[in-house]
Order: structure tokens, then C-alpha cells, then sequence
């Protein structure tokens, strides 16, 4: 009995074996769906504050090195190399913040700008009571077909789904909204598409490629590819 007990225990491993050795081939068969979210790239996050009453922008620029040409522009330009921001100061008091690729960039940038003036002895407010507000986010985006499309290219045949998507911006022209729409291919190569809610501007070019512009959150931009994908199924 014990040796029976013993054999269909090793039959069992065995069979156990063999079931993870099947399970991994699926897995490593199975490609990872993408989300919008991972085929999004934010390629720049503007962002204003105000650090103090008034700042002497004269003395900034002699203190911390920073260009400073107000015949041609009115403000202090600091930068940052790591993350690499540029940020705009002003007599006002008032900071603009640009280059960021997420606010966690833009803290670091104006936290470090901070520090850097008071060790020079140029009065700021504390940091906790500076409030720093998001003006812009633009990001970049990728139309893939669904991953369930069925259709096939007719050049190649080969299955579409989940592969890059093509667009014929004319024919686009007369789908979407006509007064949301602009369209002159001999000023500019993309669909400027502008939506109402959330109040954004898409660049929509040929390839698939989608530059979306005036969100003050990323899940805005979100919500605007929803929106452009929702309006594009139609056309599959």
C-alpha cells in the first residue's frame, strides 16, 4: 500500500509539473494588453506659483548665476539639470514653471529654486505656504485599433488589432463635430480637434499620433482619449 501511496504521489508531481510548464507557455504566448495609460507620455507639465512680495531680479541673476535680459525679456531664468525645468521669475514675486514631465518635478524644481535664493540671502515666503498651481499639461498619444478588432490590412493581410492606427484626416473632417474642427494640410499637417469638456485641444495627425494640449490633469487627458476613441469606433 505504501508503495502505491508513494507511486501516484510522484504521478501527481509530475502532473503538477506539467500543468506549470503549460501555464508558463500561455503566459509567455499571451502579449500584455496596453492601456491608454501606459501608451501616454507626458512630455511637459507648466506650472505658476508666487514666492515672495517682490523679488530683486538684478541681484538673483548676480547671485545664482541666471540669465537675465529684460530688454528682451522681463524675468530671471533659473534651470534645473536634474529634473531639467526652467523656471520664469518675476519682479511680482510670481514663478512659472516649464519642462516638468509630472507635478512630482515641478515640486522638486520650485523647492530646490527656493532653497537656492534663501542661501543667498534673497527673502522668500516658506515653502508650506507656497502654492504651486498646474496651468498646462501636454501629452502625447498613440491610436492603436482594439485589441478584439477583427479586420485585417488590405495591402498585407495582416490581423490589425492592437497594432498602430492609420487615419484619413478627411474623412475625419466630416465625422467629428464641424465647428470643434480645423483642418488646412497647407498650413499645418494635423486635425486640430477642440473639445468642450474637458476644455482641450487634440492635434490629430495621419499616423495616429495625437498631441493633446490644456489639461490641468492627467485625467483629463485621459478622458480626452476616451472621448476621440468613442468618436473614432464608427469608422472602423
Amino acid at each position: 500500500m505504501a508503495k502505491k501511496a508513494k507511486k501516484e504521489e510522484k504521478a501527481l508531481v509530475k502532473d503538477e509539473k506539467a500543468l506549470v510548464k503549460d501555464e508558463k507557455a500561455l503566459a509567455k504566448d499571451e502579449k500584455p494588453m496596453s492601456t491608454d495609460e501606459e501608451r501616454l507620455t507626458v512630455v511637459n507639465v507648466v506650472a505658476s506659483t508666487r514666492v515672495a512680495e517682490e523679488l530683486n531680479l538684478p541681484d538673483i541673476a548676480i547671485q545664482l548665476n541666471c540669465e537675465y535680459e529684460p530688454e528682451q525679456f522681463p524675468g530671471v531664468v533659473y534651470r534645473v539639470v536634474d529634473p531639467k525645468l526652467a523656471i520664469l521669475m518675476f519682479r511680482s514675486g510670481r514663478a512659472v514653471c516649464t519642462g516638468g514631465k509630472n507635478e512630482d518635478n515641478i515640486h522638486t524644481g520650485i523647492e530646490r529654486m527656493i532653497g537656492d535664493l534663501r542661501a543667498a540671502g534673497i527673502d522668500t515666503w516658506d515653502l508650506k505656504d507656497v502654492e504651486i498651481e498646474v496651468q498646462n499639461m501636454v501629452a502625447t498619444y498613440a491610436l492603436h485599433y482594439p485589441e478584439d478588432y477583427d479586420g485585417r490590412d488590405k495591402w498585407t493581410d495582416e490581423p490589425q488589432a492592437g497594432v498602430p492606427r492609420k487615419l484619413n484626416l478627411n474623412h475625419l473632417t466630416f465625422h467629428l463635430p464641424f465647428d470643434k474642427v480645423e483642418y488646412e494640410p497647407e498650413q499645418f499637417p494635423g486635425l486640430i480637434y477642440r473639445l468642450d469638456y474637458p476644455k482641450v485641444v487634440c492635434l490629430i495627425f495621419g499616423s495616429g499620433k495625437m498631441v493633446i494640449t490644456g489639461a490641468r490633469h492627467k485625467d483629463e487627458i485621459l478622458e480626452a482619449v476616451e472621448i476621440i476613441k468613442d468618436e473614432l469606433a464608427d469608422l472602423l
